[in-house]
């Protein structure tokens, strides 16, 4: 990923890993399982981990299914 790609994906900000866990409605350990394996991007910062917004609702559309009618 480029740094301009990396500048636009944070351009919308980030969520905490709690806020994630709660915009996706999914558990700590499979958050983390996304972010180790990749899928997921993220900043660590100290001991905190942001991710970035848009990363997530890129994650849930490439994941959407249905509606193709």
């Amino acid at each position: 990923m480029v740094y301009e790609e990396r500048e636009n994906l944070v351009r919308e900000g980030v969520l905490t890993t709690t806020e994630a866990m709660a915009f996706l409605g999914i558990k700590r350990s499979t958050l983390y399982q996304l972010m180790e394996g990749g899928i997921l991007p993220f900043v660590k910062l100290g001991r905190k981990r942001l991710i970035p917004r848009r990363a997530l609702v890129q994650l849930l559309a490439k994941e959407l299914r249905g509606g193709d009618r």
